[in-house]
């Protein structure tokens, strides 16, 4: 029986916890010189290709500027500062499958470099981890709880 369990925790410990699945993900760094530069890479490459729509504070349902990352992964911008607030940037594959979402705050005197933020909460391979984590501890407990009901018996 303890060896059951022992296999049962073994196994939980091998399957819930997949880093090499989260180094599958977008990785995307910036710095701000004349303009804002963003690199994004994808698996340790570059994330070349992919698709960067960037939306303005007063209509954030239409892209302000589309523009397409580099053979490096990188791309720049620069808002307009007449418009203070929130501007969102999406880096998505075409597929949609991998992306990064970034939150870049304007203020009056441009760019507030500390408040820029990864919004990591729309990034999929959380929610699908997420989605496969919970049933598999479910399963796993539930196991647990029905060997040591049977062993009491």
């Amino acid at each position: 029986m303890k060896r059951l369990i022992v296999a049962l925790l073994m196994g939980l410990a091998l399957v819930g916890f997949p880093t090499q699945a989260w180094a599958h993900q977008v990785e995307t760094f910036y710095s701000l010189g004349a303009q804002l530069e963003f690199q994004s890479t994808l698996a340790a490459r570059t994330f070349a290709g992919a698709t960067v729509s960037i939306y303005a504070p007063n209509n954030p349902e239409e892209p302000w500027q589309t523009l397409v990352t580099d053979g490096e992964g990188r791309f720049a911008f620069v808002p307009d500062e007449s418009m203070p607030g929130n501007w969102e940037i999406a880096i998505e594959s075409d597929d949609l499958s991998h992306a990064d979402y970034w939150t870049v705050p304007v203020g009056d005197t441009g760019i507030i470099y500390d408040g820029i933020v990864l919004d990591s909460t729309q990034d999929q391979h959380y929610v699908a981890a997420a989605s496969t984590f919970g049933p598999l501890a479910m399963a796993v407990a539930a196991g647990l709880g029905w060997a040591l009901f049977k062993q009491r018996r």
